[in-house]
């Protein structure tokens, strides 16, 4: 993966360090990748507009051999981002874990997040190569929400019947779903020139 840049964004009370991130971090860099794992401000008591402004100034890379990982709150966050770049140019592609872009019942402090609607056709057309994984049993955001976002999106749904919300406290320290579906990304030619994971 060397060339290859991931920026991988948390969610809602969350850090770098908490759940799987670490791991994927280390993983993506062992093959050579450059990575960046964000630390949002304030992910206990989130604003949308403080948290869209972080990832204007720390995301450094964006382009084809850019790509992105979000779990959870991270997602919409990402995906504004993306949506409102002034003069975008096409990313290689990223990865959705428990994503969402409507109201969640159980979190309605949240809300500013998914106020607005998004561009979905600008957002397709922005990503190569879009993953979307969620869990049947997620207690935080439900399925059918993390689904409709991946129908909106024409992304690759993945199902896990018993995954949760992907929490560290779950046990889930790694995630290789996450990995694999990003080499698998890396993976697709562009044009006639085939770019493949060492």
């Amino acid at each position: 993966m060397t060339g290859k840049h991931v920026t991988i964004i948390h969610g809602y009370v969350a850090s770098p360090q908490d759940h799987w991130f670490p791991w994927l971090k280390a993983k993506l860099e062992a093959q050579g990748a450059e990575v960046a794992v964000l630390a949002l401000p304030d992910s206990a008591n989130p604003r949308a507009d403080a948290w869209l402004a972080y990832l204007k100034a720390n995301i450094h890379h964006h382009d084809r051999n850019s790509y992105f990982v979000a779990h959870s709150l991270g997602c919409i966050t990402l995906l504004r981002y993306l949506d409102g770049l002034d003069q975008p140019t096409p990313i290689g592609g990223f990865v959705l874990v428990s994503g969402f872009a409507d109201s969640l019942s159980l979190l309605p402090q949240l809300d500013d997040f998914t106020r607005e609607p998004l561009n979905y056709p600008h957002l397709t057309g922005l990503a190569m190569r879009r993953s979307v994984i969620a869990s049947r049993n997620d207690p935080v955001v439900p399925y059918r929400q993390t689904a409709a976002l991946s129908r909106s999106l024409k992304a690759e749904l993945h199902s896990i019947d018993h995954g949760g919300h992907f929490l560290g406290s779950e046990g889930f320290t790694e995630l290789p779903p996450v990995y694999d579906e990003l080499a698998r990304m890396i993976r697709h030619k562009y044009g006639d020139t085939e770019v493949s994971i060492r």
